[in-house]
């Protein structure tokens, strides 16, 4: 609009232009505030559905503490509620953090009422599928544990075998060690248990129960800090 257009003109010249573009201005900004408060909800709701599921999961976690100790026979716990609740958080809040960790809690209610396979079945399935990639690792350590439990030696070497996160490294080879000295193989035992004491002492983990059955085989050490 030219600055020499009379005020009438100018308001004129508006009117015009707000005519032919003022739908889709109006459209745009409600495009954008739609938007926006449809973000602001999406997030406050999925803050909300967090939270909510970090409070089950808290009440499931007491619930499990509380039949466990409750429970001094040799009866299996009554883990009623805490199944109730972990299967809620995992039917509720399927996409959250603490879906995982409730199936992970299932495992233990699992092996606390002797279904074994029913565990063994959960943890297969968190290390396939799990999303947090923090989850996989702690699940096919604990499925390695479980195996060997069972009398699946082969398979649980077999589950440890390939690379693993740093944090668990140590862990996996001190478990390799275990079965391998349950299999009477000392001197692959020994190698297991100098790796695992390598990356412990580079992570400066405690090594204390490691080292005592590291000594009870013999031999020298060769325990060098684990190569990344």
């Amino acid at each position: 609009m030219s600055y020499e257009q009379s005020e009438e003109e100018q308001v004129e010249a508006f009117k015009s232009w707000w005519r032919k573009n003022g739908v889709a201005v109006i459209g745009g900004l409600a495009l954008a505030i739609a938007l926006s408060l449809g973000w602001q909800y999406w997030q406050g709701q999925k803050e909300a559905q967090a939270e909510r599921a970090g409070q089950v999961f808290a009440e499931m976690s007491q619930a499990l503490e509380s039949a466990t100790l409750a429970n001094t026979g040799p009866a299996a716990p009554d883990l009623q509620k805490p199944r109730a609740l972990a299967e809620q958080i995992i039917n509720e809040f399927p996409e959250s953090f603490y879906a995982e960790l409730a199936a992970l809690s299932l495992v233990r209610m699992d092996l606390e009422s002797q279904q074994a396979d029913a565990a063994r079945a959960r943890l297969e399935h968190l290390v396939e599928h799990a999303k947090n990639e923090a989850i996989r690792p702690l699940a096919r350590l604990r499925l390695a544990h479980l195996q060997w439990g069972i009398d699946q030696a082969d398979a649980a070497l077999k589950t440890l075998e390939g690379s693993w996160p740093e944090t668990y490294l140590s862990d996996a080879d001190a478990l390799r060690g275990d079965i391998l000295v349950s299999q009477a193989q000392p001197d692959e035992a020994r190698k297991a248990y100098d790796a695992a004491l390598a990356q412990a002492t580079l992570l400066g983990l405690e090594t204390g129960l490691l080292r005592i059955k590291r000594d009870d085989l013999g031999g020298s050490s060769h325990a060098t800090p684990a190569a990344q």
